[in-house]
């Protein structure tokens, strides 16, 4: 475990292996370990990073600066402060849309993309979580949800929701209990309700066409995620163009717990992935 300072806020990762480097991006709610399978697998052939955001994991939960535009600028910070190039990101939901975001800017450092269930305004808009979001984004009582824990059953539900019905994959169901963990720690719900007023930030990414010469995409995609919609992440496939565009069949939102093999799979081939040049 190692730490990063971002503007006065300690960042943890973890870091190993040399080579080609990947970074991976988790979700809002989760933490890096659900890279778990993926970082123990590639690091024998790649340098492996796994970032705890901002507000999540060992990370430091500042009291505010919970934007898409700062945690891009931490993500941008690490990028250039590890001096990384030719980087394959690989990200899941919020994850994916900080990867998205940071190749539109710095196209020149990164060599591929691989975007799990990435959440854009239109994936969240149909499912249930859509309605917390909106919650979120209408009533800000960030002082009060700091001081909130979730009990130890209602996080096991929030957990439960992120699953399909995939036989879990090796460790599975240390880093699931983790989750149900970390879903009960002072400021859970703070952070995530401060970053959701942000998140119709996140719309333009569903206009966004690639230009030529863009780092190849790949998309995954549990076919049976109940926390952003898989249909939308077909449509959204149609602008983004993925090289390849993967539907795990049973899974669900964690797709990297569920189907790990099958996901670093994804990952290794995304590192060897070459650009469409401008014709």
């Amino acid at each position: 475990m190692r730490h990063f300072d971002f503007r006065g806020t300690l960042i943890t990762y973890d870091e190993a292996g040399v080579g080609a480097p990947i970074v991976f991006l988790h979700n809002l709610g989760g933490d890096r370990h659900i890279w778990r399978a993926q970082f123990d697998a590639l690091k024998t052939s790649h340098r492996v990073f796994a970032i705890d955001l901002i507000g999540y994991g060992d990370s430091d939960a500042p009291d505010e600066g919970y934007t898409v535009e700062n945690y891009l600028d931490m993500v941008t910070a690490f990028v250039e402060e590890h001096e990384l190039w030719d980087v394959t990101l690989v990200g899941h939901c919020f994850g994916s849309a900080l990867a998205l975001l940071y190749a539109q800017r710095h196209p020149e450092r990164v060599r591929s993309l691989v975007l799990s269930s990435p959440l854009t305004a239109a994936t969240l808009r149909p499912t249930r979580t859509a309605w917390a979001a909106q919650l979120g984004r209408r009533v800000n009582i960030d002082s009060l949800l700091a001081r909130i824990r979730v009990p130890g059953p209602l996080a096991g539900l929030i957990v439960a929701e992120q699953l399909g019905a995939q036989q879990p994959g090796p460790h599975a169901d240390e880093i699931v209990a983790h989750l149900r963990k970390s879903w009960t720690e002072p400021r859970r719900l703070m952070v995530t309700a401060a970053i959701s007023r942000d998140i119709p930030r996140l719309g333009e990414l569903d206009n966004f066409v690639p230009p030529n010469n863009f780092p190849p995409i790949t998309t995954i995609w549990g076919s049976r995620n109940r926390v952003l919609s898989p249909q939308a992440g077909g449509t959204l496939n149609r602008t983004l163009k993925p090289t390849r565009a993967i539907v795990v069949d049973g899974a669900g939102h964690l797709v990297m717990i569920e189907a790990p093999e099958q996901v670093t799979a994804a990952v290794l081939a995304a590192t060897t992935a070459t650009r469409a040049m401008d014709s």
